[in-house]
């Protein structure tokens, strides 16, 4: 059975973990620096940490969880990962460049079990959920990516990271407090709240549980339907939560951080974009402090959806804009490396 990862430990976890095996308490800082500043992979890495004190920390913990197993870069500069976990499990990670910075596309589970339609991670089901040492040191490799190979015109600006990969992070409470904790504290990550966004389909347990975290992270939630039938259609499993809840969850969880919260609608030819779905969907972003994010659909290569043409996007947003409703319209990175999320893995396992 595998060792627990030195990464699920929260940095204020760190110090009495020390002094119980005998090291000096300063020692903890360094130890959060290896893991959190200098992305340290290796025991032989923690050069200032002595051997005694680091032969004991591997006596308890594995520094590593995740081999990278497949890199992939687009044509648009979208970089995709496969990692191999102890396990045997596989997960997927992506860097997206954006116009001045890098965001982390990151996972938090083994699958998912939410079973949404447009998404290849629910095909195969939920396997389990990542620990919080496993969803950070997704972050740890893709910086070291970017360390070896920068992305140009991005200097050392700060990434920004969502969870968005595989996986629903309102369904992994085990870690997703541990990882956020982390990425947000001062001797761990030190991330900007406004740099991190959950991205989630939305069951109301979740949601309430986030509200009661208050983390203060961006959230963005993924509709699926602008009525509880269309919405349980694409969504089965977070669609048993009232849409009527999940907007009022949102517009408190919005007052509550001081950041609207973005509604993620996902544009499928024949399913959701239609005219009429555009005024609803106007009506129940103009409810409260919402704006939204129109991403035409990353088709599945094994699937008979597709996301709609171009004039019918842009003629679903201007009924958005007309109704006064901040929106945008998100293209999908890397199509050309099946980047969307849960492909890379669902190809490996299908072959």
């Amino acid at each position: 059975m595998a060792k627990p990862l030195l990464r699920s430990l929260v940095p204020g976890e760190l110090g009495p973990l020390v002094t119980e095996l005998g090291g000096e308490a300063y020692r903890a800082r360094q130890l959060a620096g290896w893991l959190h500043e200098h992305d340290a992979l290796a025991w032989d890495e923690l050069r200032n940490i002595p051997r005694p004190l680091r032969d004991a920390l591997a006596g308890r913990y594995d520094l590593q969880g995740l081999a990278p197993l497949e890199r992939q870069v687009s044509t648009d500069g979208t970089r995709k990962f496969l990692f191999s976990l102890r396990d045997g499990q596989t997960v997927e990670s992506v860097i997206i460049p954006m116009e001045n910075h890098a965001t982390f596309c990151l996972s938090t589970q083994v699958g998912c079990a939410m079973a949404c339609r447009f998404c290849a991670t629910a095909r195969g089901g939920l396997v389990r959920n990542l620990e919080a040492g496993e969803i950070l040191e997704q972050i740890t490799h893709l910086r070291r990516d970017l360390a070896a190979d920068p992305v140009p015109g991005h200097g050392e600006r700060q990434f920004n990271a969502v969870f968005m990969g595989m996986g629903e992070p309102l369904d992994n409470w085990a870690a997703l407090p541990a990882a956020l904790h982390t990425m947000l504290a001062e001797d761990g990550l030190a991330m900007s709240k406004r740099r991190v966004q959950v991205s989630t389909s939305g069951p109301g347990d979740g949601l309430r549980r986030l509200l009661a975290l208050a983390p203060g992270v961006g959230l963005t939630l993924s509709l699926g339907g602008t009525t509880d039938e269309e919405r349980r259609k694409l969504m089965p499993v977070p669609g048993r939560t009232p849409l009527a809840e999940v907007i009022d969850l949102g517009a408190r969880y919005a007052r509550q951080s001081g950041r609207r919260t973005t509604i993620a609608w996902v544009l499928i030819a024949g399913q959701t974009d239609q005219a009429e779905q555009a005024r609803r969907l106007a009506k129940l972003a103009g409810s409260g402090p919402f704006k939204v994010n129109l991403i035409p659909l990353n088709a599945l290569d094994d699937d008979a959806q597709e996301p709609p043409t171009p004039s019918t996007v842009l003629a679903f947003q201007d009924i958005l804009t007309r109704a006064g409703i901040d929106n945008t319209i998100r293209l999908s990175g890397g199509r050309d490396i099946a980047a969307a999320c849960g492909q890379l893995r669902r190809r490996r396992l299908t072959g």
